[in-house]
């Protein structure tokens, strides 16, 4: 499988971003903590599917735990 799992720890205002390539999605999952992306508040337990090509932008809301998968 073309797949990859990125995760971060996260600070409250800290941010990180991820390419999302031609012809792939992401798919993000709040592990702990709580999270903005795309003007919307992710908390654990949420997840959230994004496609199309772009920079995705994370950012801490509280102390927070995230993966994103990078899938085909």
């Amino acid at each position: 499988q073309d797949a990859a799992i990125a995760a971060a720890l996260l600070a409250p205002g800290q941010q990180v971003e991820h390419v999302v390539r031609p012809k792939r999605y992401a798919w993000l999952q709040v592990a702990r903590g709580a999270i903005e992306v795309g003007g919307h508040t992710l908390r654990a337990g949420d997840g959230a599917a994004l496609r199309g090509e772009g920079t995705l932008a994370i950012k801490g809301v509280e102390p927070a735990e995230v993966l994103v998968f990078d899938l085909p």
